[in-house]
């Protein structure tokens, strides 16, 4: 049986470990959500039989490093985590230039049909493909700055692990 002092220790660890895991909630449901979108892009060009679906496939192999990187950040014992999530930022970087470039075919009319053959070339289509775009192009900028912010030790969870380190220690 547990003492008071070992459970008491126990629930400070675990306590520790979770803050550290919480900084990462948004980052981690943001490369979730992308990840679905991917593979439904996939699955609609691959439907459509066309050889486009290459590139939503390249984005999910290039995500599964991220994923994997937050699977190890759980156990991550340091708060210094600058080396933990490069997979991550390459995937939020490739995906940013990628919505851009597919922005500018939208906006200019090249190779609408072919990237998204499931729509109708006309204004509304392009209108809700282009929001979809931007939508993700400013959602990737959000989890680059994040990055950014918890590399630089400056994220708001940063300060709470400090505080809770210094009460309980």
């Amino acid at each position: 049986m547990m003492d008071k002092k070992t459970a008491s220790q126990l629930k400070k660890d675990t306590a520790l470990k979770n803050f550290r895991y919480n900084r990462f909630l948004l980052l981690r449901y943001l490369l979730a959500g992308f990840f679905f979108t991917n593979i439904y892009w996939l699955l609609s060009l691959a439907m459509s039989k066309s050889a486009w679906a290459l590139l939503p496939l390249g984005l999910l192999v290039l995500s599964v490093p991220a994923v994997a990187e937050h699977l190890r950040l759980y156990g991550y014992p340091s708060d210094d985590v600058r080396d933990q999530l490069k997979g991550h930022r390459l995937y939020q970087i490739t995906q940013a230039i990628t919505n851009v470039v597919l922005l500018v075919s939208v906006l200019t009319n090249l190779g609408f049909e072919q990237v998204f053959p499931f729509f109708k070339n006309n204004s509304t289509s392009k209108g809700f493909v282009s929001c979809i775009l931007l939508a993700g192009i400013l959602l990737s900028a959000v989890i680059l700055k994040r990055i950014s912010s918890i590399y630089s030790q400056k994220d708001k969870h940063a300060s709470y692990i400090t505080e809770f380190s210094k009460l309980n220690n």
